[in-house]
């Protein structure tokens, strides 16, 4: 398929605005997306199998957290090259200051490799989210799920070979790995909307001086 440009999109008959929300309101999307549904009437949102599939994820994130402290307190140095306790308050610092930078450097690698020519970094403190953005880059839903796989893939991918390779720091890795995963919930989202879509002709963009996204659809 011609990648369309973003004046076809509005002006010619070819295609149909299907939404549009501002950055902060992405984090309303994603939740619709995971299967938070409000109801009509002003009624309870309706707990779907979305919802509780992330509850439950969110279970396992805790439990997981809960063993990782626990295994920390419990075990001796022995065999590690840093003390459990540092090991994870490492964990956090270098999640916040390493791997969400090369989480968002992926995200915009691969805007890059799939021929966007402005990209830039933008976070939203009401949506709590930072974010690789490409100024008005029409993609297919399919390369916008590729651009949000990639860095679960491939952080996920060195996270467990230094978990293999260097073991005695495993208290680090683990937690960053479980950190991470939490982390890419928005982007698995994304990936879910682009396989529920996959049958529409559907694409988006996103414009950053407008601080909007965009969704069509060709008729």
């Amino acid at each position: 398929m011609t990648r369309p440009t973003v004046d076809t999109l509005h002006r010619s008959d070819e295609y149909q605005l299907v939404e549009s929300f501002t950055i902060d309101e992405m984090t309303v999307f994603l939740a619709r997306e995971a299967g938070l549904q409000a109801t009509s009437g002003g009624k309870p949102n309706q707990k779907t199998a979305g919802f509780w599939f992330l509850m439950i994820g969110l279970g396992c994130f805790g439990g997981a957290i809960g063993w990782l402290i626990g295994s920390a307190v419990r075990n001796s140095v022995n065999n590690q090259l840093m003390a459990p306790g540092w090991q994870l308050g490492l964990g956090v610092l270098a999640f916040f200051v390493l791997l969400l930078p090369l989480h968002e450097l992926i995200h915009a690698a691969f805007f890059k490799l799939l021929g966007a020519s402005k990209i830039g970094f933008g976070y939203s403190v009401k949506g709590l989210m930072v974010y690789a953005y490409a100024q008005q880059f029409v993609m297919e839903l399919r390369e916008n799920a590729i651009v949000a796989a990639m860095p679960f893939l491939i952080i996920t991918s060195l996270l467990a070979g230094l978990l293999a390779f260097v073991p005695q720091l495993q208290y680090l890795w683990l937690l960053l790995l479980i950190f991470h995963t939490l982390g890419c919930i928005g982007d698995f989202i994304l990936v879910k909307h682009a396989w529920t879509n996959r049958h529409r002709n559907m694409v988006t963009y996103d414009d950053l001086e407008e601080k909007r996204t965009y969704f069509f659809v060709k008729k």
